[in-house]
């Protein structure tokens, strides 16, 4: 999965390149990246590894199952110039581990500055709002996208009205039948398409499954034991 960062400028003239490894390092340094950007248009890859499933749990700051009920642009100055984020307000419905905060209001990299511009992470899921997620979250507030191993971090649940019945997916939209799964790279586009047609809903993992798989890796690393994949 690669991960991109771009500036789109309406009336952009210049073009430059910058080491988007920073990304992953603490926030305050992709802000000092994205406000050397208000001028440029940048497009730069590098790659997230996917988390094993005993480590998506165990670095997570909390995990909850909630539906978006707001998205919000804020924009923030950083040395002199405008920075756009998007708050997006979660509206908490299940506490799977750890301590959420009373309100949960999730801080992204990305958005719309005064003039028009949008600064977008490419790569990274898009949050919608009334779509319903288990969220993994790592470093509100710090890192640029506050989800443990950014993508990995975030399974939609869905519903399928011919078995009538709840299923977790991947961020890419692709039925999770193992927990197992979790550790393998994102497919995208086509491929990724063609992998949710072939996997159905009867074979995905429910969310009761997952939040109980969770659950018993979550204790289990407590304790110092090793939870076995389903």
């Amino acid at each position: 999965m690669l991960l991109r960062m771009r500036m789109h400028l309406a009336r952009a003239r210049k073009s430059a390149s910058v080491p988007l490894f920073l990304l992953m390092r603490p926030l305050r340094l992709c802000l000092l990246c994205a406000a050397m950007l208000t001028t440029v248009s940048v497009t730069r890859a590098t790659t997230v590894i996917p988390p094993e499933f005993p480590e998506l749990v165990a670095s997570s700051d909390y995990i909850i199952r909630g539906k978006v009920v707001s998205l919000t642009n804020e924009i923030r100055q950083r040395e002199g110039r405008e920075v756009p984020f998007t708050l997006a307000e979660i509206a908490v419905s299940e506490v799977i581990a750890g301590t959420p905060p009373a309100k949960v209001v999730l801080t992204m990299l990305g958005g719309s500055t005064s003039d028009g511009r949008e600064l977008h992470v490419e790569g990274v899921p898009r949050l919608t709002v009334g779509d319903e997620h288990i969220l993994f979250v790592q470093g509100n507030g710090t890192n640029f996208y506050p989800l443990k191993g950014v993508m990995h971090g975030l399974y939609p649940v869905k519903f399928d009205k011919k078995l009538g019945r709840e299923y977790v997916a991947r961020a890419n939209g692709v039925p999770l039948s193992s927990t197992a799964e979790v550790a393998l790279p994102l497919a995208e586009g086509k491929i990724a398409l063609l992998l949710s047609r072939l996997r159905t809903a009867e074979d995905a993992l429910t969310p009761n499954e997952f939040v109980q798989s969770i659950r018993e890796t979550r204790i289990a690393k407590n304790n110092g034991g090793v939870s076995r994949a389903k």
